[in-house]
């Protein structure tokens, strides 16, 4: 009898930790949402339906490469995604300024339970068009995310911070000045 309850124990534990290591789920018990881009817009996938949203005022690029989804969190009656959006400078490469370069974004985006926009807010990180840049781009540490880039246009740091356990605080930033000879080094 000792043994059987240890079994359904250790069972259960098991089922626990399974649950935990899950995907993000949806409101409605749905596998995680999937995410990519469609021109300017940001095409959404859960539970079979797709769901585009116009991005457009948001994002750098002049269509979206490559789109993830790096934080989903329900608050009902709310999600909230961090999406990391990039796509090239200019709609056709060349060998003029920026023909090769790249427009990348951090989408904080609040969405009702009909898959509207309640709000949104953007980081642009990485910029040929506007001197901006991160070294390493970000980083995830369990459910944190860290950002550093420069604006050398603004000559300013910034410093970017999500937690997706308070995911309605949307982004923290802290801003200072970039010291006259860092650029010249």
């Amino acid at each position: 009898m000792k043994m059987l309850r240890n079994i359904s124990t250790l069972t259960l534990l098991i089922a626990l930790l399974l649950q935990s290591s899950a995907p993000a789920q949806t409101a409605s018990g749905k596998a995680e949402i999937k995410a990519r881009g469609r021109g300017r817009k940001l095409v959404l996938k859960s539970g079979g339906k797709s769901h585009t949203l116009d991005v457009s005022e948001s994002i750098d690029a002049a269509k979206l490469d490559e789109v993830s989804i790096l934080f989903s969190t329900r608050r009902p009656p709310f999600t909230y995604l961090l999406v990391a959006a990039c796509g090239p400078s200019k709609l056709k490469s060349d060998d003029r300024q920026c023909g090769a370069g790249v427009e990348c974004n951090l989408l904080w985006l609040k969405l009702t339970s009909d898959w509207q926009t309640g709000d949104t807010k953007s980081v642009r990180y990485e910029s040929c068009w506007s001197p901006i840049t991160s070294q390493d781009g970000y980083a995830i540490s369990g459910n944190t995310l860290r950002l550093e880039y420069s604006d050398f246009r603004k000559m300013m740091s910034y410093k970017v911070a999500y937690d997706a356990d308070r995911p309605e605080s949307g982004f923290v930033i802290e801003e200072s000045p970039i010291a006259e000879d860092a650029g010249s080094k």
